[in-house]
């Protein structure tokens, strides 16, 4: 079973006006993170926008001596776990505590579905992506420039 949240815009790039994916927001992102910290007698250590070259928001909780980053795509409702998250691999993982309470406010993209591979064939500088997506021709290129490994690598990247 594939993702089905390889919607259009998902990676933040678009040409035409009409393909513009919708925005999440940091401060209600800030505000969930604090609760969920609260929540299960942890702390907040960070919460903000990774940069300009991101397509996600993170924030880093501390809680039973653990950090675990959540992850929210800019833009798109799609809330992740991960255990470390450097421009070059974000290792993903399942938590269970943060997806009960984050499950309310975002949809929850588990570890499994995130590092599932991308399913695609280069086609004439762009590329084909044979799992179900409504990625747009800027998204394609993309793709085939920087040549993701898994649906978590589109759903939450570093690309300029």
């Amino acid at each position: 079973m594939y993702l089905t949240e390889l919607l259009n815009g998902v990676t933040r790039f678009y040409t035409d006006p009409k393909d513009e994916p919708p925005a999440t927001s940091l401060k209600q992102f800030k505000i969930h993170s604090y609760e969920a910290a609260r929540t299960y007698n942890g702390e907040l250590l960070e919460c903000n926008d990774t940069d300009v070259h991101s397509n996600f928001l993170f924030s880093i909780l501390r809680i039973s001596n653990r950090e675990v980053y959540v992850l929210l795509n800019k833009h798109y409702p799609f809330v992740a776990f991960a255990s470390s998250v450097h421009e070059e691999r974000i290792i993903f993982v399942n938590n269970k505590e943060l997806s009960f309470f984050f499950s309310d406010l975002y949809k929850i993209l588990y570890a499994e579905s995130l590092n599932e591979r991308l399913l695609y064939m280069r086609k004439k500088g762009s590329v084909l992506i044979k799992n179900d997506n409504q990625l747009n021709n800027a998204e394609l290129a993309q793709i085939a420039y920087w040549k993701p490994v898994t649906a978590g690598g589109v759903l939450y990247n570093y690309w300029d």
